[in-house]
């Protein structure tokens, strides 16, 4: 799942899911209508089922409700396996939690692998997570069970402060800006000017410092071994049977004329800019050709009208695919 919810602002939650169902899953409408149905229920989507995603022009639902849509969509097929890209972004802190605790039952009770980035957790999020990873600069500087990361950097001599949140300890201590927050308090202390401090030392300050944290990693009993694999898991042999949902050219050309139908009903405000520039347009057009005569000039008047309104014609069809192919693609 993306960080960005890529829904349509007019579609109702219950509507973007049945919009995925139809075009991922096999079986009947029934069957993939049941599958959205238990979806809903699963994510506690009842109630807003019927109301609209929401956005810029639509008043909708709220984020942590669009945030799990945004989850329904991808868990249509069932996966086993789910890639989700920062989910709390845009949340705070309750909801943010919400989401993530939702992810945690998930992964316990269905028996998901559920594998998520995230940006300054709060400590209530941080206690959800099963194992945490740690990276900078492209090294794993840790890798194991969340609750035993405070208690191993506190072996090799950073430890995280009473009463604080661990995850924004560990991102201050990665961050190269808290060495240079550091030299800036020496050199005021010091009665120097913090705009002359040397950049090039704080880099390879850090440098080290990463160095540091990859090999005491690697030298650690809480190092995970890459090439392990799990007594359960076995490789693909190529027989295995793959399933392919092959939908027909004309059924999606039917979902997708559907929803831009709706969208553009839903949506009127777009509708009223085009139909008033076609009025004005045809004003101004009138206007300037009004009362020619049949006259050589008259008729090649009528001509340069009729090319005008061609090409008018023709450049608002294109501008309107312009303005809207780009806020559409990321749906496809």
């Amino acid at each position: 799942m993306q960080q960005d919810d890529i829904l349509f602002q007019t579609m109702t939650v219950r509507e973007c899911l049945e919009f995925a169902a139809r075009l991922k899953l096999p079986g009947t409408d029934e069957q993939k209508i049941s599958r959205v149905d238990e979806l809903l229920k699963h994510l506690k989507l009842i109630k807003c089922q019927n109301t609209r995603i929401g956005g810029p022009l639509v008043k909708g639902v709220s984020g942590g409700e669009r945030k799990r849509t945004s989850v329904g969509v991808e868990l249509i097929t069932d996966p086993s396996l789910i890639f989700l890209d920062e989910p709390t972004t845009g949340l705070d802190s309750y909801t943010a939690t919400q989401v993530v605790g939702m992810l945690r039952d998930m992964a316990h009770k269905e028996q998901r692998t559920v594998v998520s980035t995230i940006h300054q957790p709060n400590s209530d999020i941080f206690e959800l997570f099963d194992y945490l990873s740690l990276l900078a600069r492209g090294k794993i500087i840790y890798f194991n069970k969340a609750d035993k990361s405070v208690d191993y950097f506190t072996s090799i001599g950073f430890q995280c402060p009473e009463m604080s949140n661990p995850c924004d300890y560990f991102m201050s201590m990665m961050s190269i800006e808290s060495i240079e927050l550091d030299r800036e308090i020496e050199m005021e202390e010091n009665n120097q000017n913090p705009l002359d401090k040397d950049d090039s030392a704080i880099k390879e300050e850090y440098e080290r410092l990463i160095q540091f944290f990859d090999a005491k990693y690697h030298t650690s009993e809480l190092c995970c071994d890459a090439s392990a694999r799990h007594p359960d898991c076995k490789p693909l042999s190529g027989t295995e049977e793959t399933v392919q949902i092959k939908v027909s050219f004309c059924y999606q050309w039917k979902l997708l004329a559907t929803r831009n139908f709706r969208n553009i009903v839903r949506l009127p405000q777009t509708s009223y800019v085009k139909l008033l520039t076609t009025t004005v347009t045809a004003l101004f057009a009138s206007l300037l050709f009004w009362q020619t005569g049949p006259t050589t000039r008259g008729i090649q008047n009528v001509q340069g009208a009729m090319f005008f309104m061609n090409m008018n014609v023709s450049f608002n069809a294109i501008k309107n695919v312009i303005l809207i192919f780009p806020d559409e693609r990321p749906v496809f």
